[in-house]
């Protein structure tokens, strides 16, 4: 089970709540540069959190490093990409996901330089934490599945069994969860380590 101490849990949950916050919100974004009006409607374009959390999706992250959030709705007919909007949004997500976990990364000598001693060493690992967190969720997002980024292409391919599932994303974010939990310790052994390590090529 979970053996992280409380300032893990805290400072993996600051973690968590950015990358996944930023990966709902890249999501809305290049959905709507796209051409899907829709988006906006739903009120998925605003940094706001509790927009786009799936809570399995964070706890997952804090247990694992692994989340997911709240999936954005795409409508190929309202995009100018077509069939291939949703992957193209998932594509792009993604992306930003990982360029802005780097960036992340720019502020750490200013907590070295700037920051309270006293708390420092929680807000470096902290910030060391969101590259990986975001490097972990990418990776287990390729899943074809919603509520993961791989349910888009499963969209573009099978609309039909997308909104199957889709409807059920609920058993799968719980499923996901409690194997997450479950098997943290092991996740080092499969396909999702070596993908989640060349994503973060280059992080501190």
């Amino acid at each position: 089970m979970l053996d992280l101490t409380f300032q893990q849990v805290l400072g993996r949950g600051i973690a968590a709540i950015v990358v996944l916050t930023v990966l709902g919100f890249a999501l809305a974004i290049v959905g709507r540069l796209l051409g899907d009006k829709g988006v906006a409607y739903d009120g998925k374009i605003a940094p706001n959190p509790m927009v786009h959390i799936d809570i399995f999706g964070l706890v997952a992250a804090i247990a694992g490093r692994i989340g997911w959030v709240k999936p954005v709705a795409i409508d190929p007919k309202a995009s100018s990409a077509g069939r291939l909007a949703p992957v193209l949004v998932a594509v792009g997500a993604a992306v930003l996901v990982l360029v802005v976990s780097r960036l992340v990364l720019l502020l750490l000598p200013l907590v070295a330089s700037y920051w309270p001693s006293s708390s420092a060493g929680f807000v470096d690992w902290t910030i060391r934490e969101i590259p990986q967190v975001a490097a972990w969720s990418i990776a287990l997002n390729i899943i074809p599945l919603p509520p993961f980024l791989g349910g888009y292409a499963l969209q573009a391919i099978a609309p039909a069994a997308y909104a199957w599932v889709l409807k059920r994303q609920l058993w799968v974010s719980i499923a996901a969860l409690l194997l997450i939990i479950f098997f943290q310790h092991n996740l080092s052994q499969t396909p999702f380590e070596t993908l989640a390590k060349a994503l973060m090529t280059g992080a501190v």
